[in-house]
């Protein structure tokens, strides 16, 4: 049998390892609730309120705080799979790379649009404006940044995603890279630097066409997945053998208010 040799913890790995390079948005968002998951589980995501601060004169009255909770839903169940003319020869020769890299990059490009369309349904979509210059760009992106201010959402921890075509506005709108910053975390995939105290970064994986740009709190946009059960078989019809896997995760927004869209209304 030619997949007498598989090693599931090889393909697994790659796999797993160019979903991680891969990915632009993700990166940027809440994981904490990751771990072993299954498709049609539910994460609850608890958040206590905010406490009443009082003025000390001798006593003080403690209060009991009341919480709210969040489901995230692991509703998105994903698949890939794809002809090897001879794993254990593939694998004897370590070039299976550019099959996992494939791979990897599918179910990143895949995850990150599930998760941007996410954040538009479940965040706060703002009134369309004409954003077509360089100056309409960045006053676009000030004042989504005044949205998340006055939503009180913590000034650190702050990141813009934004389309192909924002981000072009964006660069011509600020040739000078002294203007636009770098990345206090250092080189990721997509950023292009920060701007009004986010991070901005690019993603081509917009529905929406016109220049468009949403910010938001790390902390307040959830992403659970796990990559499960990424085996080999013969493919019976071929002469060939079948690498496949499964991917299942979930996204949401934990607070609307924290997550702030615009777009352009041209």
């Amino acid at each position: 049998m030619a997949i007498s040799n598989y090693i599931s913890q090889l393909w697994s790995s790659s796999v797993f390892t160019s979903f991680q390079q891969n990915q632009v948005v993700i990166p940027t968002l809440n994981t904490t609730y990751t771990g072993t998951v299954a498709e049609g589980n539910t994460v609850k995501i608890t958040g206590a309120t905010t406490p009443t601060i009082g003025t000390y004169s001798g006593t003080s009255t403690a209060e009991a705080l009341s919480d709210s909770t969040v489901s995230l839903s692991i509703n998105q169940k994903k698949y890939f799979a794809f002809k090897v003319d001879d794993v254990d020869k593939v694998q004897a020769a370590g070039t299976f790379d550019q099959w996992a890299n494939a791979a990897g990059r599918a179910l990143a490009e895949d995850s990150e649009t599930y998760v941007i369309a996410q954040m538009i349904a479940n965040g706060t979509v703002n009134t369309p404006s004409s954003i077509t210059t360089g100056d309409t760009a960045k006053a676009a992106i000030r004042l989504l940044r005044t949205k998340l201010s006055a939503a009180k959402v913590p000034a650190a921890g702050r990141y813009c995603v934004v389309n192909s075509a924002m981000a072009d506005l964006l660069l011509a709108g600020l040739s000078d890279a002294s203007q636009l910053g770098n990345d206090a975390t250092g080189i990721r995939n997509g950023v292009i630097g920060r701007l009004y105290g986010m991070t901005i970064v690019e993603s081509s994986l917009f529905s929406e066409t016109k220049a468009s740009a949403i910010a938001y709190h790390q902390d307040f946009v959830a992403y659970v997945s796990q990559l499960d059960s990424v085996e080999a078989l013969r493919d019976t019809s071929s002469f060939s053998d079948i690498i496949r896997g499964l991917h299942v995760y979930g996204s949401k927004p934990i607070a609307a208010t924290a997550v702030q869209c615009l777009a352009s209304s041209v």
